[in-house]
């Protein structure tokens, strides 16, 4: 791949954006924080959805809810949580995607104006086996939020599924790219999601052939 737009690297992997992969990627206790904001961005969400079921489901005149009116504020919540999952995995491949462009060693004469040989290193580090945006650890914050997401609903799985790919395309649309023009750690992580996809809806045959 080659990057020779300098203004391009620079939009979209500001210097406190580096800086904060730098500072994540330092300490373990550092991603246990980040993981711990996103599932607290999940807990918003829920309660959010609560404000919302009680300002959009309206009474029938006898002050009934009625079943479709209940129906459709629950698919409508649903797919306010599914497109803020869309949102957070996007930007994950985002990030993951800009240490990997910053890690590269025939790009960094175009960017040496903007980060330093310090920010270049932390970048490596943080896509280096057990940095903050490695394979793993990008692929087990995706699952734990999928996997939050849909509970104990093996139906959900798909909609799990699709929301990742929809990110990833999203995430290269962004970034002015195809997605076979991604990096190779994004599609590394995505192919590795897939996989840990495969294996849950697996568990739940396994499940259902055992009772």
């Amino acid at each position: 791949m080659e990057i020779n737009d300098t203004t391009k690297i620079s939009s979209f992997y500001p210097k406190s954006e580096v800086k904060g992969v730098k500072k994540s990627s330092q300490t373990s206790s550092e991603s246990s924080t980040a993981a711990n904001a996103q599932e607290s961005g999940i807990s918003a969400l829920q309660k959010q959805d609560t404000f919302v079921r009680q300002e959009s489901v309206a009474p029938t005149d006898t002050g009934i809810y009625s079943k479709e009116s209940i129906t459709k504020t629950i698919e409508e919540l649903e797919d306010q949580r599914t497109q803020a999952f869309v949102s957070m995995i996007e930007k994950m491949f985002q990030s993951q995607s800009n240490s990997e462009f910053l890690s590269v060693g025939d790009i960094t004469k175009n960017i040496s104006l903007h980060f330093s040989t310090e920010d270049i290193e932390a970048a490596k580090e943080s896509i280096s086996d057990g940095g903050f945006y490695s394979v793993d650890a990008v692929a087990t914050r995706i699952m734990d939020m999928a996997m939050s997401l849909a509970g104990d609903d093996p139906a959900k799985i798909s909609v799990m599924r699709d929301a990742v790919t929809k990110g990833f395309g999203k995430a290269a649309e962004t970034l002015h790219l195809k997605e076979d023009d991604m990096p190779d750690i994004t599609k590394d992580t995505l192919a590795e999601v897939m996989k840990r996809f495969d294996d849950w809806e697996e568990s739940y045959k396994t499940t259902e052939e055992n009772v």
